[in-house]
């Protein structure tokens, strides 16, 4: 296990970190879709076993990430996968989305993640007495594009489109599949 790793998982108490990749390097990222209703379920294939994947949603209901009124922060995006076994650490944030119709909303929270990923990441590096300069990417990804019934069949697109963002750049991509190496460069 890697230094930050190992870092992320004491401080969170292990609640906040989502999955390991299995043995063919595959992580699956879900997210609720309300009573009822099967979650949705992307798969991120090529993770290696030096990441670690925190679910933000977790980690923001820590006492100290809450706003003064004592509500968890929770206008972040869902997941941080930290790939500390690159020369530099990867950090890409992940917001998962049923349809793309509202995209400024997800792209509002992947915005907003960034202050929690560098406090989480100045802990571990207090924590360790050591730094780890890290890259930052965010992807948007949605399980379909509109909630519109077509009666063609839809293929989305496997490729990833890019957007700037008040000051980010943002991997946009529909679909259940992706691979990690294309969603952090």
């Amino acid at each position: 296990m890697g230094e930050l790793k190992g870092c992320l998982q004491a401080i969170l108490q292990e609640r906040a970190v989502a999955a390991d990749a299995d043995e063919h390097g595959v992580v699956t990222l879900s997210e609720s879709r309300g009573r009822g209703r099967s979650p949705m379920r992307v798969q991120v294939s090529g993770v290696p076993s030096t990441a670690t994947v925190v679910s933000l949603q977790r980690a923001s209901q820590h006492p100290i990430l809450q706003d003064a009124r004592g509500r968890s922060w929770n206008k972040i995006c869902d997941y941080m996968l930290v790939d500390e076994g690159a020369a530099n650490c990867a950090i890409t944030m992940v917001e998962l989305k049923t349809t793309l119709q509202n995209r400024s909303e997800g792209l509002e929270q992947l915005r907003r993640s960034l202050p929690m990923a560098k406090y989480l990441l100045t802990v571990c590096e207090v924590e360790r007495r050591r730094s780890w300069p890290c890259r930052f990417s965010y992807a948007l990804i949605a399980e379909k594009r509109t909630n519109r019934l077509d009666k063609g069949r839809l293929r989305p697109s496997p490729e990833l489109t890019t957007t700037d963002y008040q000051g980010i750049k943002v991997f946009i991509g529909v679909g259940a599949r992706f691979a990690f190496g294309a969603l952090k460069t």
